[in-house]
């Protein structure tokens, strides 16, 4: 009897050690002790300080997700813009490829209604620093990687990848039109393509003053702008926010308030 109490007990504290405090199991979140490839030290301050929040707070289930970088993650407040209730956000600033491949456990496990991917502006960034080793073939395999592994493990989820913004970079601007062109050409017939670059290049093929701060973050106008495109097909999977009425709000006066009879009870 005391073997089985043993046991019992000895089940229940390696099941609470595996999961979160709120049932969810943590092997679907990054190991923060890990190396990502690629990732610098800044970067990894932001990352595991986002680990820490999805963690406290998972995505749920019949989610939109937003997934990427910094961009990605400043867009908020759009569950209150468009009326709904189901957007998650999960971006992360600095976030780079290989930092979304490994976070996907999460996405997988809850299988999301709907995906936005924005991602690839860090890794081209870091591609060009004297010491950077990113190749653009590393880049483009990466964000296929990323939409093969959630359209195989969740393949309910609708996938939309949108194309890298513009920057106010000359030295890049030819790198990222690059990238963009060679991941629609090998994206699945599956995945649907927003092209954002389009909207936001001006004539000179750079990002468009009116909407950004600094030449690579968005301003309001900038995601307004955003929002305005994916708005559609954000609507096709969302939940609608429940207009509630407080009855003690509603007054009635007898002397204008039309009383219409009814038919059924006419003499």
């Amino acid at each position: 009897m005391k073997y089985k109490i043993y046991l019992f007990i000895s089940l229940f504290l390696l099941i609470s050690c595996n999961n979160n405090s709120n049932g969810i199991p943590s092997h679907i979140y990054p190991d923060l002790n890990n190396k990502i490839q690629y990732q610098v030290d800044w970067q990894k301050k932001f990352y595991d300080n986002r680990i820490k929040e999805f963690k406290a707070s998972p995505i749920g289930y019949n989610q939109i997700v937003l997934l990427g970088n910094s961009i990605t993650e400043d867009a908020k407040g759009w569950n209150d813009s468009i009326g709904i209730t189901n957007i998650t956000n999960r971006g992360i600033s600095g976030d780079i490829t290989d930092g979304i491949l490994v976070r996907l456990d999460e996405i997988i496990y809850f299988k999301p209604l709907a995906i936005f991917l924005l991602v690839g502006i860090n890794d081209i960034y870091a591609m060009n620093l004297p010491e950077g080793k990113q190749t653009e073939k590393h880049i483009i395999n990466n964000i296929i990687k990323i939409l093969e592994k959630i359209r195989k493990k969740s393949p309910h989820t609708k996938l939309y990848l949108q194309t890298i913004l513009p920057t106010h970079r000359e030295d890049i601007k030819n790198q990222i039109k690059q990238i963009n062109r060679e991941i629609i050409y090998k994206v699945q017939p599956e995945v649907t393509v927003i092209d954002l670059y389009s909207i936001f290049a001006n004539e000179n093929d750079l990002m468009t003053n009116e909407y950004t701060t600094d030449g690579v973050h968005l301003n309001g106008y900038g995601y307004d702008i955003w929002i305005n495109q994916i708005r559609n097909h954000i609507n096709k999977y969302s939940i609608k926010k429940a207009i509630v009425i407080d009855p003690d709000s509603i007054s009635l006066d007898p002397d204008t308030t039309d009383i219409i009879p009814d038919s059924t009870n006419s003499f």
